[in-house]
């Protein structure tokens, strides 16, 4: 299973990113780009090439280049690009083809030079360049066609003149247990001194090693036919136990010095070390045994992809720097992002090193910490500074490379300056920043330089270090307190005297590979802190504006260079503020346009300075020595009604007595927060007793406030009273009480504001409801004229007279109310006998009612007639008696009436009808009428009785439409009669002649015939 063979770390190095999606002083407007051939990975390794002052040149790497080697394809190469912007040039480093031996008697190739990837890294050191290709193949078995990636690399030294190969992998064991997957120059660094350090991930079973070389010893010991040499100087690390395998140890190589001793040391990259969280080592580079570990936080992070080393803090230490350029940013429950990290270890002694500081990716498969370079002291300002690549970030993932500036503390976390690819992607994305190099400078400006690869788009990008300038500006008030009466000053062309006060800016400079002189173009601006569109208080002479443009021209050998600008204070009519200070602000920046080079950088300002002063003037005022004014503000206040009832008109007048009872109080305002169930409407002006203020209503956001002018300056000592006004109508929402907040504000620092007062008045709900009602008509005179009963009636005349009860709940106010309900119960029957047939219900508002039991159950055919006049009048609120005028019938026997029996519900059956009452405005009533017939005949059958039929109602307010609710709800019940009585006839008869003949006649018989009867008994 150990035999098994594996894709190489660089082919899935290639598949991983290309399948995944300002230091400030780098010149981004003219940078110097070279172009390769398309599709030759130009640009995936860079590096700057100065053997001497006199050759300037850079190092591109182009690994799937085509040369001139026979039958070779895409084997890549190396190019040379002179400074400046020279054409490129192929590096002859190998012109021949694969090598072959006899096998068999037939002459096959030994090893494999196409798409062995030469150029894949490239490295100077002087005069020395070395470069690799890491998939170059070597036929280890003659016998067999089998072959092993064991990498080589070429050394060029004396300005190209000489080469030499070096493959320390090529031997004769073609084991992956051996070096047969060395992958030998997949990365590539130097020591100090010159020798050669060389990584291998795929050794041992992709374990990895790091391989060191003299330089000197590769060239002397070089033969063209010796192909499977040793050196005797060189180092190599050796097999681990299997538990390391497919750790890639050597995956990425630098070298710095961590024990204190004279010697460098080495360190590794092992990005799948240590259970796939990766790990980086220090390596002792005398025997190359391991001295200390750095493990990575995360898993599959690729932490180890890259290591650098630079002194960022500038204590003479060397500190550590490491890609994790996999790195999963996990933010509280959303989904991990992949965004990169690199890690900072400061180094604070020998072997002892700070806990990382962490530079965090922002873009999701940006891959931040691909690439990381020394760029060297960048700004001049005496630290390290670093770049980091991100080369599939940015818009159309073009690629970042992102400039980190060096501080005492490590690195500044945030970046400087943004460098970003100008290519998209065609076919793969440009790789901008996926190969970087730094700390050389090629323009001799003092300032080292950055190179950018970006292998997709086959370019390599030079940034040139631009001057830095720092410049010590100065701002100076003579003099800093303005007097506005002492009026010393004639503005020109006129003969207005007014005060005024001059501004002097002053300046110098510093800075490395400046010219002599430079100019500052320079902008002041007066009052700077008032807002746009506010009134500035001070104007310049020059121009009667709050704002000057300006040029300063500085030399070096002048210490310090001044210019004076008069200016003035308006009219203190003008404006209000006089406690705040008059703030002036002097920007400036550098005059491009002065700089006569066209060819060299520009400088630029400093960008960790600000490139403005500002100082203050004050306005003087009566105040004291210190011009400082303390107020001391006092407020008190009272509404001239101490309760408000919901529905009536309710005014309320705040009477209000501010007074100060210590220095002046500028711009002094009375502030009145509005609750919001009130609404300003003036000030009181019709009482001398109370001060007549400007007020205006002011509206922020939410907030309604009522702000009036106390006077700039509330005098000391001042006491008055004022009043104000308000509508107090919107109770929708109003609680128990509603509250004006009162304070009197000043701009004033110290005292500004009174105390706070809150004035609560208290808020009532109260209704007086009416319930009345009347019958129609009041009496029934039986028996009934003309009438005559039906056994079974079909018609409503058949039943009996018609009788009306209208009944009327009436608000009366000031307030509404709510939900009520009325009750009412009618006299239905007795004994099963019928009283008072219900027809009909009608209603009048917001009423809505329901009887306990079906209505004109005998479906009596019945007609709903027009409102009588008494009965629309009563419906609609006119002042009628509930003694309605009785009709020209016969009188019932007075004496009678006091002894008609009620029947009402507590002694007949009852229909009971159940209403619900919606709102009712003040003013505002609902009406039920009943229309019903009584039953004649169950009161025939009663000759001569009398009754009073009773319907009684009654209603329950059961809530009002407000938060604030009465004690208690307003109720009442009233009864209703309707009385039936008897007549005695007055009217007389016409009596026939023969009937007054006959009862004479029987009454002269009946007197014979007791006359005879008497005679006979004697």
């Amino acid at each position: 299973a150990r035999r098994r063979r594996r894709p190489s770390p660089l082919l899935l190095l290639l598949s991983a990113l290309l399948g995944a999606p300002a230091a400030f002083n780098l010149d981004e407007e003219k940078p110097t780009v070279y172009s390769g051939p398309p599709g030759s990975y130009f640009g995936y390794s860079v590096d700057f090439y100065i053997p001497d002052a006199s050759t300037v040149g850079v190092l591109v790497g182009a690994p799937k280049a085509n040369t001139t080697q026979p039958d070779i394809v895409e084997g890549g190469a190396v190019y040379y690009c002179g400074w400046p912007g020279a054409l490129c040039r192929q590096i002859p480093f190998d012109g021949t083809n694969n090598r072959k031996v006899k096998v068999n008697g037939t002459r096959e190739p030994i090893e494999f030079k196409t798409n062995q990837w030469f150029g894949a890294t490239v490295k100077a050191h002087k005069e020395k360049v070395v470069a690799c290709a890491p998939l170059y193949h070597w036929r280890t078995l003659k016998d067999s066609p089998e072959k092993d990636p064991v990498g080589t690399c070429y050394v060029a030294v004396q300005n190209f003149s000489a080469y030499a190969e070096y493959s320390p992998c090529r031997n004769s064991n073609a084991d992956p247990e051996g070096q047969g997957f060395c992958q030998a120059g997949f990365s590539l660094d130097f020591y100090k001194n010159g020798d050669l350090i060389i990584g291998g991930p795929g050794s041992f079973y992709w374990q990895g090693q790091v391989i060191t070389a003299s330089i000197a010893d590769i060239i002397a010991n070089y033969s063209f036919k010796d192909i499977l040499r040793k050196l005797a100087r060189e180092k190599q690390t050796g097999v681990a136990p299997p538990s390391y395998d497919d750790n890639y140890l050597g995956y990425s190589v630098a070298a710095g010095e961590f024990t204190g001793d004279a010697e460098q040391e080495l360190v590794a990259g092992v990005p799948r070390g240590a259970q796939n969280f990766g790990y980086v080592s220090i390596i002792n580079s005398s025997d190359l045994t391991f001295i200390q570990n750095f493990t990575g936080e995360q898993m599959a992070s690729y932490f180890g992809y890259t290591v650098a080393v630079a002194d960022v803090n500038s204590d003479g230490l060397d500190d550590i720097l490491v890609g994790a350029p996999l790195f999963m940013e996990r933010e509280f429950e959303s989904k991990p992002r992949e965004v990169g990290q690199v890690y900072l270890y400061l180094q604070e002694s020998s072997s002892l090193f700070q806990d990382a500081q962490l530079l965090v990716g922002t873009e999701v498969f940006g891959r931040f910490g691909s690439a990381i370079t020394h760029l060297g002291d960048l700004d001049g300002d005496g630290y390290g500074d670093v770049a980091v690549g991100a080369p599939f970030a940015g818009e159309g993932r073009r690629g970042k490379v992102l400039i980190y500036n060096g501080c005492s503390e490590g690195l500044k976390p945030n970046p400087s300056q943004v460098l970003r690819g100008a290519w998209a992607s065609q076919p793969v994305p440009s790789g901008f920043g996926f190969a970087l190099r730094g700390a050389s400078d090629v323009d001799s400006n003092g300032y080292p330089d950055l190179m950018v690869g970006a292998f997709g788009a086959a370019k390599a990008v030079v940034y040139r270090a631009r001057p830095v300038v720092t410049v010590n500006a100065q701002l100076l008030l003579i003099p800093t307190i303005v007097n506005p009466d002492n009026k010393t000053c004639q503005l020109p062309a006129s003969q207005l005297l007014v005060a005024c006060f001059t501004v002097r800016v002053c300046a110098d400079f510093k800075g490395q590979s400046i010219s002599d002189e430079i100019v500052l173009k320079g902008e002041l601006q007066l009052d700077s802190l008032k807002q746009k569109g506010a009134v500035k208080r001070t104007l310049f002479f020059e121009n009667h504006q709050p704002h000057l443009y300006f040029s300063i021209a500085m030399a070096r050998q002048k210490l310090l260079h001044c210019q004076d600008f008069l200016v003035y204070l308006r009219d203190e009519t003008e404006f209000r503020d006089k406690l705040s200070p008059i703030s002036i602000n002097f920007n400036y920046s550098l005059d491009e346009s002065s700089f006569e080079d066209s060819s060299a950088v520009k400088p630029i300002l400093n960008h960790y300075q600000k490139s403005s002063v500002t100082e203050q003037a004050y306005i003087l005022v009566d105040c004291g020595e210190d011009n400082l004014c303390i107020p001391e503000l006092q407020l008190s206040a009272l509404p001239d009604k101490d309760q408000l009832v919901i529905g009536e008109e309710n005014c309320v007048m705040l009477i209000i007595n501010p007074r100060n009872d210590g220095e002046g109080a500028y711009e002094a305002e009375l502030h009145i927060r509005i609750p919001p169930e009130a609404d300003y409407t003036g000030v009181e002006r019709g009482s001398k007793a109370l001060r007549v203020l400007s007020c205006d209503y002011r509206q922020e956001n939410d907030s309604r406030k009522v702000v009036c002018d106390l006077g700039n300056p509330m005098a000391a000592g001042a006491n008055f009273s004022t009043g104000i006004r308000f509508a107090v109508q919107h109770f929708e929402n109003a609680d128990f009480s509603i509250t004006f907040e009162l304070q009197i504000k000043s701009s004033n620092k110290v005292n500004p504001t009174s105390n706070l007062v809150n004035l609560h008045i208290n808020i009532s709900a109260m209704a007086q409801v009416l319930l009345r009602g009347v019958s129609h008509p009041p009496t029934i005179i039986l028996p009934l004229h003309n009438w005559e009963p039906t056994e079974e009636p079909t018609e409503e005349e058949e039943v009996g007279p018609l009788v009306e009860h209208i009944y009327e709940l009436h608000n009366l106010g000031p307030s509404a109310i709510g939900h009520s309900t009325v009750l009412v119960g009618w006299p239905a029957a007795s004994r099963e006998e019928p009283l008072l047939y219900i027809l009909h219900l009608q209603t009048h508002g917001p009423l809505h009612c329901q009887p306990s039991s079906a209505l004109n159950a005998l479906h009596i055919q019945f007609a709903v007639p027009q409102d009588a006049p008494e009965l629309a009048a009563f419906l609609y609120n006119s002042s009628l008696s509930h003694d309605i005028r009785r009709r020209d019938v016969a009188v019932a026997e007075a004496h009678r009436r006091n002894s008609a029996k009620i029947l009402n519900c507590t002694n007949v059956k009852c229909t009971h009808i159940s209403c619900t009452v919606g709102q009712l405005e003040r003013g505002k009533s609902a009406a039920l009428r009943i229309r019903s017939r009584l039953w004649a005949q169950t009161f025939l059958e009663r000759k001569n009785d009398l009754y009073a039929l009773s319907s009684n109602v009654s209603f329950q307010v059961q809530s009002m439409p407000y938060k604030v609710q009465p004690a208690q709800l307003p109720e009442g019940s009233i009864a209703i009669r309707t009385s039936v009585l008897w007549s005695t006839p007055n009217v007389s008869f016409v009596i026939p002649l023969w009937v007054i003949i006959l009862a004479i006649l029987l009454g002269l018989l009946v007197l014979a015939l007791l006359t005879l009867a008497l005679w006979k008994v004697g």
